[in-house]
């Protein structure tokens, strides 16, 4: 069957779902087609919200498809519950593969952003920044998996480890999204096909490929928009690349695709930006400065923040590790100018830090609410939020796209690779490890 954007479009919502939406969903799919629908808990979140996962059996290639690998990517969870109805209504998309739709990875984290996409859906920026909650690397589930340095593994990482032992996926799609720009992905070996069809995919739904994207500065390319995974680290170390408050992010283990790769499957990140955006005018060193000074802010406000309360939220702790992105990225502007020059997330990094350091002050307030200093410092941060807000609108003009194009995108970008058999690929593999990230 030739699948269209026409034809993923009905099964494609107006917003993506929460937590509650989209259990309701599996389940209504699962009642529904008994005979071909099996929907499970394969885990509970460190909070105690149940993981499910919808299986339909059918050809001999497994494929696995993970909601939310990131909280703050929620375009994803609307593609969960539409592939579901669309592979339960066509069993041609089953005779060849048996399908595993794991509905959230991250369920606490999800439960933390849900409001600003059920409520503002699309969102402005500031709708976005004022909501967000991205962890810090040790506590996402995605990239908890086990590696050489890393063992502390997530109870939800743990239950997506045992679906991938159990069922040994010829490919892992994990529904990764951007905030702006184009398309692109990440995948755990060379697979030929992707970049063409990656290109023809984003055509086909208004899309344009990002071919640099600021994730993947460094990384091995085998096509436009399309790159190797980088390793896992191989020793726990402060690394080459400073350390105490210059320490460079690092990720905590490794992620659902190394996982994969380990029984031979492909592991694939295919992303997909929330807004249509203008080309990015920064040079390199315009990019520096600005990447320098939100250090320099964030550092400050994190100061005061520590100041005024002893307690440590969760959304400090993230800020925190934010701040240390901003070195990352400035080393990798400085040894690939060409390639980390134009990039968003110059803009839109600084802006995460600021959202959820004013998520920490409003939790602190709600506690004591009258509190001068802690409404006075809510003030500053709010004040450098909405600054750095208005900078990126004025630079990307940001637009909303519906879901129809952004969830079918990647909906059909998964139906595309099962087709491809990827277990028995040629492709390149990917390093095994990785001592210098």
């Amino acid at each position: 069957m030739v699948v269209t954007p026409k034809t993923l479009a009905p099964y494609i919502g107006d917003r993506p779902p929460t937590l509650e939406e989209l259990d309701r969903e599996l389940g209504k799919t699962a009642a529904e087609h008994p005979a071909t629908c099996t929907l499970r808990e394969i885990g509970r979140s460190r909070e105690g919200r149940p993981m499910t996962m919808l299986t339909m059996p059918g050809g001999p290639s497994h494929v696995l498809v993970i909601g939310a690998p990131h909280p703050n990517e929620p375009i994803g969870l609307a593609v969960i519950p539409a592939l579901a109805r669309y592979l339960a209504e066509h069993p041609q998309a089953r005779e060849e593969v048996s399908w595993h739709l794991a509905g959230c990875a991250d369920p606490d984290g999800v439960a933390a952003n849900q409001d600003w996409w059920a409520t503002t859906w699309p969102p402005t920026l500031e709708d976005y920044h004022r909501g967000l909650y991205r962890p810090v690397a040790a506590a996402q589930p995605e990239w908890t998996f086990p590696a050489p340095a890393f063992g502390a593994t997530l109870p939800e990482t743990r239950a997506l480890m045992r679906v991938i032992d159990d069922v040994r996926p010829a490919l892992t799609v994990s529904l990764h999204g951007s905030d702006s720009g184009g398309v692109w992905a990440m995948a755990s070996r060379a697979e030929p096909a992707l970049p063409q069809g990656m290109a023809d995919l984003a055509a086909r739904y208004g899309l344009r490929v990002e071919e640099t994207p600021s994730d993947c500065i460094g990384l091995p390319s085998f096509g436009a928009g399309a790159y190797l995974l980088a390793p896992p680290a191989v020793t726990e170390t402060d690394g080459p690349h400073g350390g105490g408050d210059d320490r460079e992010w690092e990720p905590a283990g490794s992620s659902s695709a190394h996982y994969t790769a380990r029984h031979g499957g492909l592991g694939l990140f295919p992303e997909v930006p929330m807004w249509a955006s203008a080309p990015t005018r920064l040079s390199p060193q315009k990019s520096i400065g600005i990447l320098k000074d939100a250090r320099c802010v964030l550092g400050d406000l994190i100061t005061e923040h520590a100041a005024a309360s002893d307690e440590e939220t969760v959304f400090l702790a993230s800020a925190k590790e934010i701040r240390s992105i901003t070195p990352l990225m400035i080393r990798q502007i400085r040894e690939n100018p060409e390639a980390g020059r134009d990039q968003d997330l110059v803009l839109l990094v600084p802006a995460r830090a600021a959202g959820m350091l004013l998520r920490h002050g409003d939790q602190l307030l709600a506690a004591a609410p009258d509190c001068e200093r802690l409404q006075a410092l809510r003030a500053k941060t709010e004040a450098v939020l909405l600054s750095w807000c208005h900078r990126a609108e004025r630079a990307l003009r940001p637009q909303p796209m519906p879901l129809a194009r952004t969830a079918g995108y990647q909906a059909e970008m998964v139906l595309a690779m099962a087709g491809l058999h990827p277990a028995a690929s040629t492709g390149t593999p990917g390093p095994e490890a990785r001592d210098d990230r």
